[in-house]
């Protein structure tokens, strides 16, 4: 499992995460992307293994290129 997060100051706001997986992904107040899960640890999600490749999927994707997985 790692930790995945969204660097607000790149976000362009496109929605494609959030919409994608909304699992793991979702807008927050300012119309900004953050991940969560189940709706807690916000920008600080653990990602269990099997959706690894989901989530890795949207980085390749997002237009903003601001979401990364957390370094240990």
């Amino acid at each position: 499992m790692r930790k995945a997060y969204v660097d607000k100051d790149n976000c362009t706001s496109c929605n494609q995460c959030a919409d994608n997986l909304p699992k793991y992904f979702m807008m927050d107040e300012d119309d900004l992307s953050q991940t969560h899960l189940a709706g807690s640890s916000i920008n600080d999600a653990m990602i269990p293994d099997e959706d690894e490749k989901k989530v890795q999927k949207e980085m390749d994707e997002c237009p903003g290129e601001c979401i990364h997985w957390k370094k240990h």
